[in-house]
């Protein structure tokens, strides 16, 4: 890696504290840290940032529940020129944390906020109007959220996880304002309604992989707002989505030509006739990753085969689709 790198860990979570540059040595940060279990971050590696933190591009805090809102401001003065920046499980963080890191760190591209439960759409609001380069940011069970943040989010913003989040229709509708999404995971998603407002996805025109596994509550009409809004889908996950009855999978048929991967595993109301109206279109259909589909027959499933045989049909069942976000934090 060329770029130089640093990853912090929180001891008292189980994970020692890696620290390592190209450039830097931070030997003596790294073992003052594994000999302490302290909730806070060591005065010696907040030092070091302040002191040589403006050559950094990425820097990643694990499960760190010491690392505060006055830790990043620290980070946001001392590391100018950060692009990547991970806060996974720092429960700490706040919306003043945000808005501290925000004031210096302009070059952010991939934040990833996952688990960072104490944030609002306060502090989301402050990274997009601070931060116009962001491409990729994680959100995953910050359940505080309810997506407004977004709301004029710059068209730079092509990658999304929102796994388990309680976003609202308005709030989603706000996630695909910006234009330039083309990842978007919404694997179970709540709604706070009890309603389905999934529709708001089809105005993401861009959108290549999309994944609403174990959205239950799913309807026939968002999937045909999706399929028809969203022309350039590659690979979508469906799994588990129950509420999905054959308008939505004839809506995917035929209107979702650039398909090639789908995933329908373990949906209750797929039949024989939605599985047809699959095979009767989707043109580009590559993989077809089914089973536990009970409305299915051999028979359904042999007409397809004949019909569509160079369809690659999987048991296997996938939690994440597409490209590893995860390769969007680490510099090449």
């Amino acid at each position: 890696m060329s770029q130089s790198d640093v990853v912090y860990s929180c001891g008292s979570c189980g994970y020692p504290l890696n620290l390592s540059s190209s450039n830097r040595s931070t030997s003596d940060v790294g073992s003052s840290y594994q000999k302490s279990v302290k909730k806070e971050l060591p005065d010696a590696a907040l030092n070091q940032l302040r002191i040589s933190g403006a050559s950094l591009q990425s820097l990643s805090f694990y499960c760190c529940s010491g690392i505060t809102d006055d830790g990043l401001e620290v980070v946001s003065i001392g590391c100018p020129n950060l692009v990547s920046l991970e806060l996974y499980r720092c429960f700490n963080i706040t919306d003043h944390g945000l808005e501290n890191l925000c004031k210096g760190c302009h070059a952010l591209k991939s934040l990833n906020l996952g688990y960072c439960v104490a944030i609002s759409d306060q502090g989301i609001a402050a990274i997009f109007r601070n931060c116009p380069n962001i491409s990729t940011i994680i959100i995953a069970y910050c359940r505080g959220l309810s997506g407004v943040g977004f709301r004029g989010c710059p068209g730079t913003l092509s990658h999304l996880e929102a796994e388990s989040c309680m976003l609202s229709p308005d709030g989603l509708l706000d996630v695909v304002s910006g234009g330039g999404l083309e990842y978007l995971n919404l694997y179970n998603l709540k709604s706070p309604t009890g309603l389905d407002g999934l529709d708001r996805v089809g105005y993401a025109r861009s959108l290549r992989f999309l994944n609403v596994r174990m959205c239950r509550y799913l309807t026939d009409d968002s999937v045909t707002a999706i399929a028809s809004g969203c022309p350039l889908i590659e690979e979508w996950s469906l799994a588990v989505c129950h509420g999905v009855r054959l308008p939505g999978w004839s809506a995917i048929g035929l209107l979702c030509n650039k398909l090639r991967i789908l995933h329908v595993n373990r949906c209750r109301n797929i039949c024989d006739q939605g599985l047809q109206a699959l095979g009767d279109g989707c043109v580009c259909l590559q993989v077809l990753h089914i089973h536990g589909c009970g409305k299915i027959t051999n028979n359904g499933l042999a007409s397809f085969s004949i019909a569509r045989p160079n369809v690659k049909q999987r048991a296997d069942e996938v939690m994440c689709i597409g490209p590893s976000i995860e390769d969007l934090f680490r510099l090449q």
